[in-house]
């Protein structure tokens, strides 16, 4: 099973960010993939970094990324895994990553572990994890600093996740990191592919892209600097067969 992570600059330019997304997308669904993920907030103006106002953050950005996400899923095949984009459910705001395809949302998860911006900026935690049935295989979702948290990693995989997507975008606040030694760690200790999908802008912080197996890395970016499609094949036979060798251990 093909996967793509699209590694992407984040502009200045909702609409430049858009057009990238949607192109690479289309070159990815071409070349047989069958799920594609975007970085976390990668439709958002890379000026609203700094910004305060959450209220603003969604105005701007919200209405016009859900339905180009929609659309886009119409036309390609695939899956896609939406990034992550600021939704407002009950007068409260979250970072929400969607879980799409042919025009629909087929799920939604909302990070649980905020980063310092993102509670300055007044967005609430997710409380849920979600594990999502496809054809392919049973899909799970987190979002950045959430690969942090070993437990939360455990529970989603104990939840049955063989596939665990998770965008990222590492802010300057966060240390720089070279490799992906957490995600690493994680897909080993926990049996399952972990696709971490960053961009170009936070690639020396620790936010470049990877498709990591339990038993090593796939495919990444490494010292990137422009848009580049992360593909590998997934063997998910191997990877069951790789649990049940566990368990009897």
């Amino acid at each position: 099973m093909q996967v793509s992570l699209i590694h992407m600059q984040v502009s200045d330019s909702m609409e430049e960010n858009l057009k990238t997304a949607e192109q690479m997308i289309y070159d990815a669904s071409e070349a047989g993939s069958k799920f594609i993920c975007l970085p976390e907030y990668f439709s958002i103006p890379s000026s609203l970094e700094d910004q305060k106002s959450v209220g603003r953050v969604f105005n701007e950005t919200y209405e016009r990324t859900l339905l180009f996400l929609k659309q886009v899923s119409k036309n390609v095949a695939a899956y896609i895994i939406g990034g992550t984009l600021v939704e407002r459910f009950r007068d409260k705001f979250y970072n929400t990553c969607l879980l799409l395809k042919n025009g629909k949302v087929l799920g939604k998860y909302r990070k649980m572990h905020l980063t310092l911006w993102e509670k300055t900026l007044n967005l609430n935690r997710g409380r849920t994890l979600h594990v999502f049935e496809t054809e392919f295989c049973k899909v799970g979702i987190l979002i950045c600093a959430d690969i942090f948290y070993p437990k939360t990693v455990k529970k989603l995989a104990s939840m049955g996740a063989e596939v665990i997507f998770l965008p990222v975008s590492a802010s300057k606040t966060h240390p720089p990191v070279k490799g992906h030694p957490l995600s690493t760690a994680r897909a080993k200790d926990n049996h399952v592919f972990i696709l971490k999908n960053g961009n170009i802008k936070s690639n020396s912080r620790g936010g470049s892209s990877a498709i990591i197996s339990p038993w090593g890395i796939l495919n990444e970016a490494k010292n990137e600097k422009k848009n580049t499609i992360i593909s590998a094949n997934l063997d998910l036979r191997k990877l069951r067969d790789y649990r049940r060798s566990m368990v009897t251990k």
